[in-house]
């Protein structure tokens, strides 16, 4: 911790002391007092989906936080006036992705989701549908009447087709209410399947404002680069690359490309096309920019829990309690050569992997190659380990491997995981103080949500489950505030191989999040209610709620001034404003905020 920062620029200049920074600020210098906040890294979300999630969500009608009938009604009609007449209006769910845990259709004031008979009187000229999103099955969705006759669902059909129910009214017709395998992705119900291919997708526009979007959200939030590196077609990594060329970037991204999309149930990729995508991966490589980057191959062999996707070692349940094993959407060949074109091409390699039988077969896959190479030094990638033994995790270390996971998959299917494949398997669900201790740079990322990064800061303490309130705080799982920040910012950097960013030294980028509370130092019970007040990227704000603001320049008489400050001359104004902060009044040994005078800052 520090008193006080100089920044110049894009650059921290120095930290230290409040005389001393004054000092080096020099006359001219702009001074911004924090008043009781903290200046800290900005946040780096090693799985963060910021693009999917903003285009899918900009595509939509938003009613995620929708109230009753009425709130859904009004957003429904002010689309429906500006969309010709015929065309799909799709909207989100209700509630808080991607788990609907804390609030879903059910907070709604009537309880349920409004049937074709109130959807049609808002839409009457257009098929409507609000859908339900991935992971969660089964679910709930709603389609009024000229949604159904588009997709052809009549009255003729059971009121089940497959794991599909469809709720009927008294004279037999669809009520437009379904549940379910009823997801839009992630999703292995082939009579739902066929449905959804008629609906429309995201479009390259929709991804472009995805990127846009998605940048903007995660600023908000005190984040300055963030690793894209599953579920990234070309199209994605295309979004981000004509932001960048635009001028538009408000964060650093790196990604890398999947090599086969998973979340179709193998209705797209084939095995040549995954062979074209490596060749792709390597065209595309760029690790130059200061702002955007693409540097290898992803490769995602399973799935998640909820739709009885999971690879484990054992018969597990799916969501209507039948045996499964598991699916695999890529052959283990495919996963063989991806290594072998990566070793062969100096190529990193970024492996998506969910439980034993992932780590089992990668390793397998990966064993005719290690006397010919020196794995070690590729700092290969390691994402999700949702399950994961100790020796695994100590193979990867031993191998080099940044191992990146979410308390997401923790918060939001703990209570799945004990329910669906044993209590026992809760030993190695996210075991982050066994990863940490295993000398492996161990990174955490958003994925499926809670959105807020201090809040997932806060369950990498706790380790607790979002239905049961249940706290994993086995062996090997907790870690402390410091390790948990660590994972969120310097740890990130690492793994991206970006060097000069996450943390505040000298000589790095001055990619800042100001906060209103010391996440160091406040009770974990406080992490979630963090508020951003500012972002910077490059020392440039690109968030500000308004709450902070420039005071006062920094004037100091002459005899204060050294022959220091003209290896520091700079410019004054706006465009390269000067920022110091001081005495952090929670800080050990320093003043607390009562006693701080005028001219000191935080």
């Amino acid at each position: 911790m520090a008193e006080a920062m100089v920044i110049d620029g894009d650059t921290i200049l120095a930290t230290g002391d409040l005389g001393s920074m004054l000092t080096v600020a020099g006359q001219g210098a702009e001074r911004l007092d924090l008043r009781g906040s903290t200046a800290m890294p900005g946040i780096i979300d090693t799985h963060p989906h910021f693009l999917h999630f903003a285009a899918v969500v900009g595509m939509s009608v938003d009613i995620l936080d929708a109230k009753n009938h009425d709130d859904i009604a009004q957003r429904i009609r002010e689309r429906a006036r500006t969309v010709p007449a015929g065309e799909w209006i799709i909207t989100t769910p209700v509630g808080e992705p991607h788990y609907f845990t804390r609030r879903s259709w059910r907070d709604l004031a009537e309880g349920r989701l409004p049937n074709r008979t109130l959807l049609d009187v808002i839409a009457p000229n257009h098929p409507v549908m609000i859908a339900a999103w991935g992971p969660r099955i089964p679910n709930v969705c709603a389609m009024n009447t000229v949604a159904m006759r588009r997709l052809g669902i009549t009255a003729s059909l059971p009121s089940r087709v497959s794991d599909v129910w469809i709720e009927k009214e008294p004279d037999g017709e669809p009520s437009g209410i379904f549940r379910g395998s009823v997801t839009n992705y992630y999703n292995p119900d082939p009579f739902w399947l066929s449905l959804m291919v008629n609906l429309p997708m995201p479009t390259v526009d929709d991804w472009n404002r995805g990127a846009r979007l998605g940048q903007l959200i995660a600023n908000s939030r005190g984040v300055t680069a963030g690793y894209e590196g599953h579920v990234m077609a070309p199209e994605h990594i295309e979004a981000y690359r004509l932001m960048r060329e635009a001028g538009e970037s408000t964060l650093r991204v790196m990604s890398s490309l999947e090599a086969a999309q998973s979340f179709d149930y193998g209705l797209g990729t084939s095995e040549e096309d995954c062979r074209s995508n490596f060749a792709l991966a390597l065209r595309s490589r760029s690790v130059q920019d200061d702002l955007f980057r693409i540097n290898g191959l992803t490769l995602s062999r399973g799935g998640p829990c909820w739709p009885g996707f999971l690879r484990a070692d054992k018969t597990i349940r799916d969501p209507y309690g039948r045996a499964t094993r598991g699916h695999t959407f890529v052959p283990q060949n495919i996963e063989r050569e991806a290594i072998e074109f990566c070793l062969k091409n100096d190529l990193r390699l970024n492996i998506v992997q969910g439980a034993y039988q992932d780590h089992r077969e990668f390793l397998e896959s990966l064993a005719p190659f290690l006397s010919s190479y020196d794995i070690p030094s590729k700092g290969w990638i390691m994402q999700h380990n949702i399950l994961i033994s100790p020796e695994t995790i100590r193979r990867y270390a031993e191998l080099g491997f940044h191992l990146s996971t979410s308390m997401s998959f923790s918060w939001g299917k703990g209570d799945l995981y004990a329910e669906r494949i044993g209590r026992d398997c809760l030993s190695d669900l996210i075991p982050l103080g066994r990863m940490m201790d295993s000398g492996a740079n161990v990174t955490l990322g958003s994925d499926w949500g809670p959105a807020r990064p201090f809040e997932h800061i806060a369950f990498a303490e706790t380790h607790e489950f979002a239905g049961s309130g249940h706290r994993n705080l086995q062996p090997g799982m907790a870690v402390s505030r410091l390790q948990a920040l660590k994972a969120w910012t310097s740890s990130g950097a690492t793994l991206m191989n970006w060097s000069g960013i996450g943390a505040l030294r000298a000589g790095y980028k001055a990619d800042i999040a100001v906060v209103d509370r010391n996440p160091l130092t406040c009770d974990n019970d406080a992490l979630p209610k963090i508020r951003v007040l500012k972002t910077l990227l490059n020392g440039r704000e690109v968030y500000d709620t308004g709450d902070l603001s420039l005071v006062a320049k920094v004037d100091l008489p002459e005899e204060r001034r050294s022959p220091r400050v003209d290896t520091f001359a700079r410019a004054a104004g706006p465009a390269a404003w000067k920022h110091i902060c001081g005495p952090a009044c929670s800080h050990s040994g320093r003043a607390s905020a009562g006693s701080m005078s005028s001219q000191e800052v935080q």
